[in-house]
């Protein structure tokens, strides 16, 4: 059976982001694809075009599609997933990323000065509209509770949090499976217990029994 899994970065980040996780995919047997788009200068329409383009010239035909997807990378594969549900199956794991909307998002796009940080991914975006109610695959979510990250510099987040994202943000109701890890945001793309949860994941459709 061929599987082959797509990453997806977040905000402000490029494809580089998500190398060192390629190479662990990579060592455990995965042919991976960490596809560009752009954050702040294309909406979540046009991104979701390209990832499913780069879908079908890179990765199709497959048997099995995984996907991980950091914070806004989510969304989109979420977005895309419900825009194309021919897609072939597979698991998506999402890491830290704001089903809910991003109260940190909400702040920067409600101030002429910082709107452009965020750009064109608020709406029907980080602002948590535009997601499906109901997916046709497992999802897991892994979600940090280290509070590290520029959510201080941004008025703070009251709840539990991983430093950008507040943990309440995570939880979607057609999510299979939901875990908490002792993470920041920014430390889930190189660390080796995202990349064991993810693996578990996708070969069980379960993360690991110990949390």
């Amino acid at each position: 059976m061929t599987e082959k899994i797509l990453l997806l970065h977040g905000l402000w980040l490029h494809p580089l982001a998500m190398r060192w996780m390629q190479q662990q995919f990579s060592a455990a047997g995965y042919e991976t694809i960490a596809p560009v788009y752009h954050s702040i200068s294309n909406n979540s329409a046009k991104n979701v075009s390209l990832i499913y383009e780069a879908v079908q010239q890179l990765v199709l035909p497959v048997e099995r599609l995984h996907i991980v997807a950091h914070s806004l990378g989510g969304i989109l594969a979420l977005q895309m997933l419900s825009c194309h549900p021919e897609l072939p199956p597979g698991s998506l794991i999402t890491l830290g990323t704001p089903v809910k909307g991003s109260l940190i998002a909400q702040r920067l796009a409600k101030y002429r000065l910082f709107r452009p940080l965020i750009g064109h991914s608020f709406e029907q975006g980080l602002d948590g509209q535009g997601l499906p109610k109901v997916l046709a695959r497992q999802w897991g979510m892994l979600a940090g509770n280290k509070p590290i990250g520029v959510g201080r510099l941004l008025g703070g987040i009251a709840d539990v949090n991983d430093g950008v994202v507040a943990l309440a943000e995570t939880y979607h109701p057609a999510q299979t499976e939901h875990r908490i890890l002792p993470l920041s945001h920014s430390s889930m793309l190189f660390s080796g217990l995202v990349v064991q949860e993810c693996l578990s994941f996708i070969q069980k459709g379960r993360f690991s029994a110990i949390n």
